[in-house]
């Protein structure tokens, strides 16, 4: 008996799509890293640009940097730096010493009291950490193309080092001193981290999350973890005893007491959109490193991206925040970035394309704003103003026609008129609403017509605004209105002059 024929049931295999063609995804993901590394050259020219045009303009690119600035010409000049705010000029200098200490130093010795000695110093501490983060990454990663990119990444993903590098603040510095400080303990020379990091912490006191990665990563090495924190522990106390003896107890009243700023709902909610806005694609890139198991060499980027993640959720909503707060966290997250780029490389299916199209993607979410850069850089160059800086230069020249001392909330206007600042209002607002500074002096002064001019932002006529939007308390603005007739507003001010 002989059985039926089996019909053949195979078939031909059906023709691969185009768009599933292993030739076409590599010509995808070849014009996306080329488009890629173009956004990341003209994203540089930019950041180059930009500080070439910032670095010698004679007027305040952010608020903070004349005060920043007056604080060092102080150091310079052999006044105290942290001085009892019992008498003016009454300003806050809100940071540990370093950084004054040092541009202080320069500004002497080049006979330069411009922001110019500052801001170089905050660009070259900008490109030293691109330097060091790429170091460690490379250490990390066991690539140094892994480390370029999280260098050059960490310039250009969201305008935050762009912004802050050629500025007369200590930012750069501290973020500087911290990653070379990490890159000593990616080459597992973690005691030798610790000059670098106890340095940081001497530029800006919030500089701790660091270090304390580092401990952490430390574990299980127990002895070496007890000299790791003994080596910054007594540094630290020894720095502090020894600034409190020199100033007369007022430095931690300085560095502490007055930048105790509130924190309030409105402030969280507004800087957590901008935050996220340029932050939120990248951060999401960086976390995927967290479904792959982890590596030696990877633990310290990890604890380092997870403990500055929390701290920028935590601090953001302080009053006088901004995009400083997450230059850390900017820095950790280029990291991270940088080092999975290895890790996907040896992943199956599309892990790489996917990655790429997320790079670019958090590049892309900055143009607009790199665009206006490039406009205000431009215009810098050409002419030394942008629409922004006019006012501010038309209002210079007037305050420094003005014989005497002036009044002002807009501080950067009386530096760069050549005078001195004699109350940093918004601050000593801040404090006086919290109790902790008494308006004395200030008012004493006001009630004594010192001031031969006084510039505000808002008319003494108005309505006072709410207690969180002042610029100077109702207090000061009364005895202002009392002591102070108007003679008229220009370029957006109103003026001021004592009553006959």
């Amino acid at each position: 008996m002989t059985s039926a024929p089996v019909a053949d049931v195979r078939r031909e295999p059906e023709p691969v799509s185009p768009d599933r063609s292993p030739d076409r995804d590599r010509l995808v993901d070849t014009v996306l890293w080329g488009a890629t590394a173009g956004v990341v050259i003209v994203y540089a020219v930019v950041f180059v640009l930009s500080a070439a045009a910032r670095i010698p303009s004679p007027y305040e690119l952010m608020y903070g940097e004349s005060i920043v600035l007056q604080e060092s010409r102080r150091f310079a000049m052999g006044d105290p730096l942290y001085p009892a705010p019992t008498q003016l000029p009454l300003t806050v200098t809100a940071y540990t010493p370093l950084y004054y200490v040092l541009v202080g130093t320069l500004q002497r010795f080049f006979a330069d009291y411009t922001y110019t000695i500052g801001r170089l110093v905050s660009l070259g501490s900008t490109l030293g950490g691109a330097l060091c983060l790429a170091f460690a990454i490379r250490r990390a990663g066991g690539r140094w193309s892994a480390g370029g990119l999280a260098a050059v990444y960490f310039l250009t993903q969201n305008m935050t080092a762009l912004l802050w590098a050629p500025l007369d603040r200590v930012d750069p510095l501290a973020l500087g001193l911290t990653l070379l400080g990490l890159a000593l303990a990616a080459d597992r020379r973690p005691l030798w981290a610790t000059l670098p990091f106890l340095l940081a912490m001497l530029t800006k006191q919030s500089y701790v999350v660091a270090p304390l990665a580092v401990f952490v990563v430390l574990w299980p090495a127990r002895r070496t973890m007890l000299a790791f924190a003994l080596i910054l522990v007594v540094g630290l106390i020894a720095a502090v005893l020894a600034c409190q003896r020199l100033t007369d107890g007022w430095f931690l009243w300085h560095v502490v007491v007055a930048n105790a700023n509130p924190f309030t709902f409105d402030y969280v909610t507004t800087q957590l959109g901008g935050f996220l806005q340029f932050n939120g694609l990248p951060l999401l890139l960086a976390s995927a490193m967290f479904a792959l198991p982890g590596r030696p060499g990877e633990r310290l980027w990890r604890v380092y991206f997870v403990l500055t993640l929390l701290e920028t959720l935590a601090t953001i909503g302080k009053v006088g925040a901004s995009s400083n707060y997450w230059l850390e966290l900017s820095a950790a997250t280029a990291g991270l970035i940088g080092l999975l780029a290895v890790r996907v490389l040896y992943l199956p299916g599309r892990a790489s394309s996917w990655y790429v199209r997320a790079l670019l993607g958090g590049l892309l979410i900055a143009m607009p704003a790199y665009q206006a850069t490039a406009y205000e850089g431009l215009l810098l160059t050409q002419t030394g103003e942008t629409p922004g800086l006019h006012d501010q230069a038309q209002l210079t020249q007037l305050v420094a026609q003005t014989p005497g001392d002036v009044f002002t909330d807009e501080p950067g206007i009386a530096i760069a008129a050549g005078k001195s600042i004699q109350f940093e209002a918004v601050i000593y607002t801040v404090l006086a609403e919290q109790h902790l500074w008494d308006q004395t002096p200030i008012l004493d002064a006001i009630h004594a017509k010192r001031f031969s001019l006084v510039v505000l932002d808002e008319s003494l006529d108005d309505e006072p605004p709410p207690i969180e939007a002042e610029r100077i308390t109702r207090t000061v603005r009364d005895a202002l209105h009392d002591a102070y007739e108007p003679i008229g507003q220009q370029n957006g001010v109103w003026l001021y002059r004592p009553r006959s």
